[in-house]
């Protein structure tokens, strides 16, 4: 693994550790809102990692590793729920 990929997965952990703190303890919108966006971004970077390192073509039937599809989905899930804390944050 490349010292990026382990520095990304590091901030990830924490920043996801951190956001479900801040969701617990704290009402602060816009806390939220930096932290989700960290973790869109972490989270982003990996799975396009873990996607080059396993190409659609060289799989047998196409399907993906656990790493892919555990990041992917945390974008996925991510990204869209950030829009929300954003526009809390902004109206």
């Amino acid at each position: 693994m490349d010292p990026i990929v382990r520095v990304l997965d590091v901030v990830f952990w924490l920043t996801a550790a951190l956001l479900v703190a801040a969701l617990i303890f704290l009402d602060e919108p816009g806390v939220n809102a930096i932290l989700m966006a960290v973790l869109v971004v972490c989270s982003a970077l990996i799975a396009l990692y873990e996607f080059r390192l396993n190409p659609l073509p060289e799989t047998e039937r196409g399907e993906w590793t656990g790493r892919q599809l555990f990041y992917a989905l945390v974008f996925t899930i991510s990204f869209f729920v950030s829009f929300i804390y954003i526009l809390t944050v902004i109206f």
